[in-house]
């Protein structure tokens, strides 16, 4: 099984805010926000290991600045470790207002997913390339 760089399988994903996306107030629900990042995290995870995967650990995650209405949302995520079967997926997210050409980093968030085979069993995944 060969050693797979964290660029090989990095993930750049872009939405914009809609009114459902948000609150009464025009901020953006970590919720939804919390499912794009475990969306983005998933395919990362995949490629790398070329199986299916469960996310199986939020590690971590950080709202650090609110995204409103309108906003565009850059998601982007890598490979940060590597166990036999598990993942570590970090992820960045940045906002931008395109209105007034400014971008904002919004979120931190650290996940762990696992390899799966044809029987729902975890299986091993490619190390990751120290770069």
């Amino acid at each position: 099984m060969n050693a797979h760089s964290a660029e090989y399988s990095k993930v750049i994903s872009k939405y914009i805010v809609m009114p459902q996306h948000s609150n009464p107030n025009g901020v953006m629900f970590g919720g939804v926000l919390m499912g794009w990042i475990d969306m983005a995290a998933a395919m990362v995870a995949e490629k790398h290991s070329g199986k299916d995967v469960v996310t199986v650990h939020v590690d971590q995650i950080s709202f650090t600045s609110p995204i409103l209405v309108g906003e565009h949302v850059i998601i982007s995520a890598q490979v940060s470790g590597t166990g036999r079967s598990s993942m570590k997926i970090t992820v960045e997210v940045e906002s931008e207002n395109v209105k007034t050409n400014t971008v904002k980093k919004t979120t931190t968030a650290n996940l762990t997913f696992v390899a799966i085979d044809e029987m729902k069993k975890s299986c091993a995944v490619p190390a990751l390339l120290e770069t």
